[in-house]
């Protein structure tokens, strides 16, 4: 198996670990809603808009408002939406980094762009493609072809890391090689196996 010319990163479940109650706790706390409530809120329309680009941090200000009548603005809209990460996978970041020196090593995430607020310090990937900015989400054809378009490469030259199945079989069914993330160690022996440190 050959080494591709990009490599290309999922965040959430793979470089940026999440846990959904840390985020209904904290909506929890800064609104007084019901632990239900919180969930409920989560499970709208909303989140989807804002991964495909259809809403901003102003939207979600005033969604928080009209769902739990507090006063909340879009820097904190923004906060509460990032209480769900929790410690980066650091071992996966300085591998990410120590893959620039053989391939492009960028990004492609269901989220809205303010995510890259909880990168680590001096973090990189680039490019970084955000459904929120290309307008589609995964496992979309439009979502994989836009990333396609933004690389200039060939889906075989492409190397894609996903812990969801579905995102990962939607790259290989387009000619990308994908890997699906489930452990750092299983990730670490399946770069080897490409040919990647």
């Amino acid at each position: 198996m050959s080494a591709p010319r990009a490599v290309l990163f999922d965040l959430g479940g793979v470089l940026l670990p999440f846990d959904p109650e840390r985020r209904i706790a904290a909506i929890v706390a800064r609104t007084g809603a019901t632990p239900d409530a919180a969930r409920a809120f989560m499970a709208s329309d909303l989140p989807r808009r804002l991964d495909a680009g259809e809403a901003d941090a102003l939207d979600l200000a005033e969604a928080y408002r009209a769902a739990f009548g507090v006063d909340i603005g879009p820097a904190e809209a923004t906060d509460l939406a990032l209480s769900v990460f929790e410690t980066p996978n650091h071992e996966l970041w300085a591998l990410a980094a120590s893959l620039r020196a053989r391939a492009v090593v960028g990004g492609f995430s269901d989220n809205p762009a303010f995510v890259e607020r909880v990168f680590p310090p001096g973090a990189v990937l680039d490019p970084m493609f955000f459904s929120s900015r290309i307008g589609a989400c995964k496992p979309s054809r439009e979502a994989f072809a836009a990333v396609e378009a933004g690389l200039g490469l060939a889906p075989a030259e492409i190397l894609f890391i996903d812990d969801t199945a579905a995102n990962a079989e939607a790259a290989r069914a387009l000619g990308w090689d994908a890997i699906r993330y489930i452990s750092n160690r299983q990730l670490i022996a399946d770069l080897a196996a490409r040919g990647l440190p």
